[in-house]
């Protein structure tokens, strides 16, 4: 099975950044990656308002089990108190160019 990438793109409350990252770094912390998860990465805007994850998985399978993952929705309630908006979508990649790690 093919890679799959999932992009979420995170419109943060004014102010509420460090918190939202804060909170994200506890999680992560006590987590414990669950199989099919290949690895993360979160990025933030420079003014504050808004982060992206980029999270990739072993196939859209293990994208589905772990949206389902009790600790994982525990974490996306907790976040939403940080969060305005987000939107999520499930990628497969086409080509990768350069020394992109």
């Amino acid at each position: 099975m093919a890679l799959v990438t999932q992009i979420l793109f995170l419109s943060i409350k004014p102010g509420k950044i460090d918190e939202f990252l804060e909170a994200d770094r506890n999680f992560l912390a006590s987590a414990t990656l669950p199989k099919g998860l290949v690895g993360s990465r979160l990025y933030r805007s420079p003014d504050g308002k808004s982060a992206v994850r980029v999270v990739q998985y072993e196939s859209v399978e293990a994208h589905q089990e772990y949206q389902q993952d009790p600790a994982l929705q525990q974490q996306v309630a907790l976040l939403r108190e940080f969060v305005d908006s987000a939107t999520a979508s499930v990628y497969e990649e086409v080509r990768t160019t350069g020394d992109f790690r």
